[in-house]
């Protein structure tokens, strides 16, 4: 689901982030309102990003206290439910 941290600064890591988060809203909120509902709600697309930022820095957080040896682990795991989760995105139109 995202892009490879090591090859990037921290800056273009949360750009990467951030653009994550921006397709997951766009996706789940169409996929369960309406094609074309996210682009006509920015202020909810701006609070499902807030609150994916929110999880993703409660996660490293608490990632901080887990021990080396289980960090892989834990992070494998929480990125394999994310993806389980979301509905696959639809391909993008060109104009």
């Amino acid at each position: 689901m995202f892009s490879d941290d090591d090859d990037m600064t921290a800056g273009e890591t949360a750009v990467s982030y951030t653009d994550e988060f921006l397709d997951a809203a766009v996706t789940r909120l169409d996929a369960t309102f309406g094609e074309g509902y996210a682009k006509a709600n920015p202020v909810l697309v701006a609070g499902y990003i807030q609150a994916c930022a929110s999880n993703l820095g409660a996660f490293m957080t608490a990632a901080a206290s887990v021990p080396q040896d289980g960090l892989a682990d834990m992070f494998a795991a929480a990125l394999e439910e994310m993806d389980d989760e979301m509905p696959a995105p639809k391909p993008k139109r060109r104009k």
